[in-house]
């Protein structure tokens, strides 16, 4: 198993990972399917989320007067503006950190965007449109923009009906968002066995093509 990263490690717990691969596991016992589950840290890129915080901070600041409040309590009032700088940058440098931050500073347009284009370049590095029966299934999750992904092999776009991958997305992002990541992710994976089982059965001699494993990466 793969050594996690720590904003991982806390998503998960202690068991997730391996309550995700059990589930796999099961799950493609009843079908040919390969399902590929992927959890990234961020999709979107966020360099422009520092200057946007640390402006929108200093703005905050300037209008609240504060460098006038604290000049009363004596000294130059240029040293209480430079003060009120600092902290502003302080401020933002903190909050740019956190994922609500950049979620907020980030477009709904450019997250929905980066995380499909992310998608899709994971769905070809890790061989899901290879497979021999094109029986791949890619679940993705975004952790950043709380955003998930489903991307299907033409073997199985052509038998399912894609709307039903919204009910897969639902059941990922839910998971997110009451902080029980693996409990939302087995959730799609078994359904996913659900909706793969009646047109992709379990062949004689079928080989398992690709690891039964959760896909972390930042």
């Amino acid at each position: 198993m793969q050594e996690l990263p720590s904003w991982a490690r806390s998503l998960l717990g202690t068991d997730g990972a391996e309550r995700v691969e059990t589930a796999i596991a099961d799950a493609e016992s009843r079908t040919s399917g390969e399902i590929v589950p992927i959890l990234v840290r961020r999709s979107s890129t966020v360099g422009h989320v520092p200057l946007l915080a640390f402006s929108l901070v200093l703005l905050g600041v300037l209008l609240s007067d504060l460098p006038v409040y604290l000049s009363r309590l004596g000294g130059p009032h240029w040293v209480w503006l430079t003060a009120s700088w600092g902290l502003a940058f302080g401020l933002a440098v903190a909050l740019s950190r956190l994922d609500v931050t950049q979620r907020l500073l980030t477009s709904q347009a450019d997250q929905i965007q980066q995380v499909e284009m992310r998608a899709e370049v994971e769905f070809y590095e890790h061989g899901v449109g290879r497979t021999e029966g094109h029986t791949g299934i890619l679940l993705y999750v975004s952790l950043m923009e709380h955003r998930a992904v489903v991307l299907a092999d033409k073997a199985i776009a052509e038998k399912v009906d894609g709307q039903v991958w919204q009910e897969l997305v639902d059941l990922m992002i839910q998971g997110v968002k009451r902080g029980d990541f693996a409990d939302g992710m087995t959730q799609a994976i078994q359904r996913c066995g659900d909706l793969l089982s009646p047109h992709f059965p379990v062949p004689e001699g079928d080989v398992n093509e690709l690891r039964d494993h959760l896909v972390v990466k930042e």
